[in-house]
C-alpha cells in the first residue's frame, strides 16, 4: 500500500476508535407502544378488537379514519387505521400473552375466530395459537405450555 494510503487508513481507524468510545446520547422513552394496524373497515375492526378480544376503545377519529384501542398491558395500545388496501401485518406477528392458551383459544373460537392450525407446544417454554384479525393482521396467543 502507498504511504499516503496507509496514513489515510490510520487516520480513519483513529476517527472510528474515537467515536466508538464516546457516550451515546440518551433517548428519553415514554413507557408506551402503539402498534398501528392497517384495516379495510374501521367499524368492523373496532368490533373485533373490543367485542371479540375484549380490549377498550379509547378514541375514535372518523375524520382520520382511526381508532385507538387500549390493550390489557399498560402502555401498549393498538391504533387501527382504515386504508384503501390493507396488506395485513406481513411477517410481523403480535404475540398476546394469556394465562391459558387452550382456554383463550376456546373463547375466541366460540366468537367465530378461526385459528391457523393446531396450537404449537414448545415443551417447557410456550404454547402458541395463531389467528388473524379481519384484515389479515397476524395475532397469536402465547402462554405457558400445558403441564
Amino acid at each position: 500500500m502507498h504511504k499516503t494510503g496507509m496514513l489515510i487508513v490510520a487516520a480513519l481507524v483513529a476517527v472510528v476508535a474515537t467515536h466508538a468510545h464516546q457516550p451515546r446520547a440518551s433517548i428519553r422513552y415514554q413507557p408506551t407502544l402503539l402498534v398501528q394496524l392497517p384495516v379495510a373497515n374501521l367499524e368492523k375492526s373496532i368490533v373485533f378488537y373490543t367485542e371479540v378480544l375484549g380490549y377498550t376503545l379509547t378514541e375514535r377519529r372518523d375524520d382520520l379514519r382511526f381508532a385507538h384501542i387500549a390493550t390489557n398491558v399498560p402502555g401498549v395500545d393498538f391504533g387501527v387505521n382504515q386504508v384503501e388496501k390493507p396488506a395485513g401485518s406481513g411477517g410481523v406477528v403480535l404475540n398476546i400473552g394469556v394465562a391459558d392458551v387452550a382456554e383463550a383459544r376456546k373463547t375466541l373460537e366460540a366468537r367465530g375466530v378461526v385459528f391457523d392450525g393446531a396450537t404449537t407446544i414448545i415443551p417447557g417454554k410456550v404454547a402458541l395459537a395463531g389467528f388473524t384479525d379481519p384484515d389479515g393482521n397476524r395475532l397469536r396467543f402465547a402462554g405457558p405450555p400445558p403441564k
